[in-house]
């Protein structure tokens, strides 16, 4: 009978090892490792297995592989923690070379991409500081309303927040916190608010080159201005909010915060650029597209954009936390879908945030210009916020 038992006994472990040998060489083949590595790979994960160590792990919403420390320092990567051991003996070993798995999120496949890609940035300041404001790219892309599309990393400050049925932009301040229109998250759960960095098509076509995964966030909580007051037939004021994030950024070149201004930054006669996912053409169409475009779009002086109105027979209330920017013909312009997105504004070499989408009267109109949240007058609000929380 004991022998029987040792038998079967064996037998499960055999099976488990070949189980676990099959699932490891399809892991070491996603992520793209050859040769020594892959055996290294190989060899770390099925000892940490054996030893009841859990498989994986992650680390800012993306799984990544338990292995032996020593293995994950063959194949390039970081021990840390978060399988349950001393990252000395047994790492979760965060390498360049991600999987695609989000936190929280149904499976979407990946788009492949083996080229150059810049260093990965390792910062572990929740704050705003040297790094902010730097752009992979500093083309500028030509409208939202019938415009051209981003490229990979162009605005690795953008963000993209799904809230149950709709959506809304956003931009990343910190480590922690993403900047939106309070109009956008005032009445959505917390539960129900999904923030994405690093996004540039948000349903991976493949018709665009993502060369990273985007990460995946969710909220802890939402700071709304004091000063914000909705309001139905006239822009919100104050229209700003912070969403405070449960894990943090993971800063890279595709994900980076943008600079806060000072508060005394003159906007007047500027260009600026917005960014964001909402509608495409001027229609009815309540979805916008999938993959980021951007708009270049001058700003205004408070009374050229209240004659602008005025010319149009519309009355609008402007007030000091304003700001107006768009075309004296229309066509590029923000719309719905880009509410809470960055109106940025290139400053000593750095891209600036100044606005944030609000609203607007139609979009891509003749003297109808975008209306934003200035963010010169609340720049230090963000910031004793992020400091204190």
């Amino acid at each position: 009978m004991r022998t029987i038992f040792l038998l079967l006994l064996c037998h499960v472990h055999v099976m488990a090892f070949f189980a676990f040998w099959k699932d490891s060489r399809e892991h070491a083949r996603e992520e793209g490792l050859v040769g020594f590595e892959k055996s290294a790979a190989f060899t770390g994960r099925m000892f940490v297995t054996l030893l009841g160590y859990p498989p994986k792990c992650e680390r800012k919403g993306i799984l990544h592989s338990c292995t032996l420390s020593f293995a994950c320092w063959l194949v390039g990567g970081s021990s840390q923690e978060g399988c349950g051991a001393s990252p000395w003996i047994v790492a979760c070993c965060v390498t360049a070379k991600k999987s695609i798995n989000r936190k929280n999120e149904l499976h979407r496949p990946q788009i492949r991409e083996d080229t150059s890609v810049p260093p990965v940035l390792q910062k572990r300041i929740d704050d705003f500081g040297e790094d902010c404001g730097l752009s992979a790219d500093r083309i500028l892309m030509k409208r939202i309303i019938g415009g051209d599309e981003a490229k990979f990393a162009q605005f690795p400050w953008q963000a993209f927040i799904k809230i149950a049925t709709y959506q809304c932009g956003g931009v990343l301040v910190s480590r922690k916190f993403v900047a939106t229109a309070a109009h956008c998250i005032i009445t959505a759960r917390l539960k129900d608010t999904l923030v994405y960095l690093g996004e540039l098509d948000t349903q991976d076509t493949g018709k665009v080159k993502e060369l990273e995964p985007a990460e995946l966030h969710r909220v802890r909580r939402r700071i709304v201005h004091p000063n914000f007051q909705f309001r139905t037939t006239q822009p919100d004021r104050y229209d700003l909010a912070l969403l405070e994030l449960i894990t943090e950024a993971g800063y890279s070149y595709h994900i980076s915060p943008i600079c806060l201004p000072d508060s005394d930054t003159i906007l007047t006669g500027r260009t600026a650029v917005v960014a964001g996912w909402g509608k495409i053409q001027p229609s009815n169409e309540l979805m916008g597209t999938n993959v980021l475009r951007s708009a270049t779009v001058p700003i205004l002086d408070i009374r050229e954009c209240m004659a602008w109105h005025e010319i149009k027979q519309i009355s609008v209330e402007l007030h000091e936390e304003m700001v107006c920017a768009g075309h004296e013909s229309g066509k590029h312009d923000a719309c719905l879908g880009d509410s809470g997105g960055p109106l940025i504004v290139l400053e000593n070499g750095r891209w600036t945030l100044v606005g944030i989408t609000s609203a607007g009267f139609g979009c891509g109109e003749p003297h109808q210009p975008g209306i934003y949240h200035k963010i010169p007058v609340t720049a230090d609000w963000i910031r004793s916020v992020i400091r204190l929380l």
